[in-house]
Parts: structure tokens; sequence; C-alpha cells
């Protein structure tokens, strides 16, 4: 897998943000990047399944990308890439409400972007 290429697909995701906070995220399965998303304020909620509205007004990035992608998701993985004003990356590990959606949906790695610019598996003992 070219991780460069899917880490640049959510960076430049993470760049449509008019949000404070602008994170990226990227469904793929091997090369092939699936769907993309990214948080907005004013993203419609109308395609999510009321059991996972937590966000009056916005829809997180991880939940964005999975609307978008309108196709099944088992076996694909996920990367969430959060960016602060001078594109450092920063902490975008997903909360529990967007991993209960995801776990739903069945992607089975999710990866996440550090403040120390790494990127990490996603591990539920953390």
């Amino acid at each position: 897998m070219k991780i460069e290429r899917i880490v640049n697909a959510a960076l430049n995701v993470a760049r449509l943000g008019d949000h404070k906070h602008r994170i990226g995220t990227v469904i793929f399965k091997g090369d092939q990047i699936i769907s993309v998303g990214h948080n907005s304020v004013l993203m419609s909620r109308r395609k999510l399944h009321p059991r996972f509205r937590h966000w009056p007004g916005s829809i997180h990035s991880e939940v964005a990308a999975i609307i978008n992608a309108r196709r099944k998701l088992k076996g694909c993985d996920m990367l969430v890439v959060r960016i602060n004003r001078t594109e450092k990356l920063m902490y975008a590990k997903p909360c529990t409400h967007c991993m209960r959606y995801i776990d739903y949906v069945g992607i089975d790695k999710v990866y996440y972007s550090t403040n120390e610019g790494k990127i990490e598996e996603y591990d539920e003992k953390d």
C-alpha cells in the first residue's frame, strides 16, 4: 500500500474543513481509496441512522466518509488526520461515538494522526 498517497488524500480532505478543527478521513482498501469525508458545521444528518446522531448541526469526518461511501465497507480500513493552522498533524483518534459507527459498518483497521506527526493504529485498550 502506498501509505503516502492515503495520507496525502486525508490531508487534502482535511483542508476542506470549515470547522476550527480541520479533520479529514479516508476509507481505503489496499491501494484503492473508497471514500473521503471532512468535518463540517453545515453538513446534513439526514442519511445518518438516528442511533448515531450525537452532534447537533454537524457530523464528524469519520461518519461523513462512511455516508459518502454509499457502499458496504466490511474489510476496508480508515485513516483520520487532523491539521492545525500551520498544517501540522494533530491528535485525531476517533471518539467513542464514531468508533461505534465504524464497528457497525465493518471497517477493519483504523489509523489516526498524533501530535508527534505520526500515524498510529487504533487500539481499544488505549
